[in-house]
């Protein structure tokens, strides 16, 4: 257990020191503003095909659209729980029984 420990110990700091590294060009870049990948698509695709992008049926703003994302997640996952329930476990043990 000991043994175990040193290890630990001696490969923390090179680890916390690499990940460090990789988060450093994040925090360098945090002050300037990202665009969004489906506003550089829509721009590429304007430029390329020469027509604009329209606007959408059903206009969401804001964290709306995150927020339906995941409530239709969460209800696709309860449904698929339950169907995988019923066919691998009350099956598989009334096939047991």
């Amino acid at each position: 257990m000991q043994r175990i420990r040193n290890k630990i110990r001696q490969n923390l700091i090179p680890v916390l020191t690499i990940m460090l590294l990789l988060l450093l060009p994040l925090t360098v870049s945090a002050g300037e503003k990202w665009q969004g990948t489906d506003d550089l698509v829509d721009s590429k695709m304007e430029e390329v095909t020469g027509v604009s992008a329209k606007e959408p049926l059903v206009n969401i703003e804001g964290n709306l659209g995150l927020f339906l994302f995941a409530a239709g997640g969460f209800a696709a996952g309860a449904v698929v729980g339950y169907q995988w329930h019923k066919i691998f476990v009350v099956k598989a043990g009334k096939d047991n029984g």
